[in-house]
């Protein structure tokens, strides 16, 4: 196969040359394992038959520069990822422009694991969860029972779902500090850890959040907040 030797050595030119991932098939891994595997074999067997001859020789070189350049091309774009996992890690995309299958897998797995780090580590780091807000996600003293957020009945509908009252506290736990405070999700953000819980921030969801976290939502441009009219004596 030794037009995918010189396959091989385009795609590293163009992953060199940008700054982005660049376009190779969808089957890149499996083709260089393949190709590889094929060239060891026939080196193998050549040296195995005439371990003086050239052609056995030839081929041991040709499975040296070959692997060579896949490893530069792998090792490319590895860094890429490793790139856009820290940029979105801190609130940047959450998409992998021309990743592979296998890249895509690679790259959720490294942004979950480094976003649960920062949230486990250094929850001051979080825009989304300063101050008090931090402590609750540590399960801290600033965590007050029922401050936790839950989802409204209804989705994101703005019908009648969205003045449904807050679910009453469970018998024996006393609500503590100001009442929750709902709002509506403005746009998607990646999975946020708050009370001890996992929250999911999906476009035009209803959500029951403490004061503190409504008011981080609100002024980051996240959501908006609505206001629950009394019901009429």
């Amino acid at each position: 196969m030794p037009e995918f030797y010189t396959r091989l050595l385009e795609l590293r030119r163009s992953e060199v040359a940008g700054r982005g991932l660049a376009k190779v098939p969808a089957d890149l891994y499996a083709q260089a394992a393949a190709y590889l595997g094929d060239v060891r074999a026939t080196y193998e067997s050549e040296l195995k038959e005439n371990p003086s001859g050239r052609k056995g020789d030839l081929a041991r070189q040709t499975h040296a520069r070959a692997l060579q350049v896949a490893r530069d091309l792998v090792e490319a774009r590895l860094s890429k990822i490793l790139t856009a996992v820290f940029q979105s890690s801190v609130g940047g995309s959450r998409e992998l422009g021309n990743g592979l299958p296998e890249e895509r897998i690679l790259f959720e797995r490294l942004v979950a694991d480094l976003r649960g780090f920062r949230l486990e580590a250094a929850p001051y780091l979080e825009p989304m969860v300063p101050g008090p807000a931090g402590a609750a996600a540590r399960g801290g003293p600033a965590s007050a029972p029922g401050a936790a957020p839950v989802v409204a009945p209804g989705g994101g509908d703005s019908g009648p779902a969205a003045t449904a009252p807050p679910s009453p506290a469970a018998p024996g736990r006393a609500r503590e500090g100001p009442a929750a405070i709902f709002v509506r999700i403005l746009k998607g953000s990646p999975p946020l850890e708050f009370g001890g819980e996992r929250l999911e921030l999906r476009p035009e969801d209803l959500l029951s959040v403490a004061p503190d976290l409504a008011r981080i939502l609100v002024d980051g441009k996240v959501a908006e907040r609505i206001l629950i009219e009394p019901a009429s004596p």
